[in-house]
C-alpha cells in the first residue's frame, strides 16, 4: 500500500512530513527514539486495512526540520501531533506508539484531550536505568560533539547527517546554531529523563496518568529500557485500561534491540495488529 506524502508547517514555522494511508478512523503511529515516521510502515499497511493510518517525521525525524527550542522535546511533538491532527480534521484520533511514541501519545492525550479518542502504548519506558540509558542517548553525544566541534561536528554526527541528507535545508538550520546555546538546550531537555519515583512513564507524572478518561491499550514491556514494571504501573494508573501480554516474546525482542540478530524491532510491530484493531474496534 503505497501513501500520499504531505507536509505540515507548525505555529512557529518547522516544517514536517507526514503521510496517511486507508480509509476510516484516525489512527495516528509515531515510533520510538528520533526515528522516521514511515519506520513503522509494515504496521501502518495492516493497520489501514480497516483504519485511516497517520505516520509522520517529528521534529528532528527523519526528513522534517530539525528544531531546538521549548523545555521538553516530547512535549512540543505531543504539542505537534495534536495540531496535527486538528489540521486533518479527522479527530479525534486513536493515538499510538512505543517507545518515545508511547511518551509522546500520552502527553498528547493529555495536553490536548479534544483530539484524542484513545491510546495504544507499548513499550513503556520508565525506571531508573531506563531513564539515564535514554537521557544519555538522546543528548549527549551531541553535546560532546557541540563542545569539541562546534556545529559543524554536530552536523556530521551520523544522525544529523542523516537528517541533512532527508532534508538539505538542516545544514543551515544546524551551523546556524550557537553551539553553546545548542549544548545547553540539550542539557535542558535531558533533564526530563531525571528519574523520578512519581513518574513511572519517563517525563509523565503518575498524577497525571490517573487523570486520563479515554479507553486505553497498554502492551507488557519486554526490557530494562522498556520494563514489564512500567507498563504494569501505567495499566494500575489509567482508570479502566486494557493491559495485554506482549505479541512477541522476550527473546524475540532482545534479539531485535540488542542487534543480536539482522533487522529491527519495528519488524516485530506487525503482530500488534490484531491487538489493536480488535481494541479500536470495541471502542468505537
Amino acid at each position: 500500500m503505497k501513501p500520499s506524502e504531505h507536509h505540515f508547517v507548525t505555529r512557529d514555522g518547522c516544517s514536517l512530513r507526514y503521510w496517511l494511508r486507508g480509509q476510516g478512523r484516525l489512527i495516528t503511529l509515531t515510533p520510538g527514539g528520533r526515528e522516521a515516521g514511515e519506520a513503522v510502515a509494515a504496521l501502518a499497511d495492516l493497520l489501514a486495512e480497516e483504519a485511516c493510518v497517520l505516520t509522520w517525521d517529528r521534529r528532528n525525524a527523519g526528513g522534517s526540520d530539525v528544531w531546538f527550542g521549548g523545555d521538553v522535546e516530547a512535549e512540543v511533538w505531543a504539542d505537534d501531533l495534536s495540531d496535527l491532527i486538528a489540521h486533518l480534521g479527522l479527530g479525534p484520533a486513536w493515538i499510538a506508539g512505543g517507545s518515545a511514541g508511547c511518551r509522546t501519545s500520552a502527553l498528547s492525550a493529555l495536553r490536548h484531550p479534544e483530539t484524542a479518542r484513545g491510546l495504544l502504548l507499548w513499550s513503556a519506558s520508565g525506571g531508573p536505568y531506563s531513564c539515564q540509558f535514554l537521557g544519555f542517548s538522546y543528548h549527549v553525544p551531541y553535546i560532546m560533539a557541540a563542545e569539541a566541534g562546534g556545529m559543524e561536528a554536530v552536523g556530521q554526527s551520523p544522525f544529523f547527517a542523516d537528517r541533512i541528507a532527508a532534508n538539505p535545508g538542516n545544514r543551515e538550520r544546524l551551523l546556524a546554531l550557537d553551539p553553546t546555546q545548542f549544548a545547553e538546550q540539550m542539557k535542558r531537555w535531558n533533564e526530563a529523563f531525571y528519574y523520578s519515583p512519581e513518574a513511572s512513564l519517563a517525563g509523565v507524572p503518575d498524577a497525571d496518568l490517573s487523570t486520563i478518561s479515554i479507553p486505553t491499550l497498554i502492551v507488557a514491556g519486554n526490557d530494562d529500557v522498556h520494563p514489564p514494571s512500567v507498563s504494569d504501573a501505567i495499566a494500575r494508573l489509567v482508570p479502566g485500561a486494557t493491559h495485554i501480554p506482549s505479541p512477541w516474546s522476550n527473546e524475540q525482542w532482545m534479539d531485535m534491540f540488542t542487534g543480536r540478530k539482522g533487522g529491527s524491532v519495528f519488524d516485530l510491530y506487525p503482530l500488534l495488529a490484531p491487538a489493536l484493531l480488535e481494541f479500536v474496534g470495541r471502542h468505537s
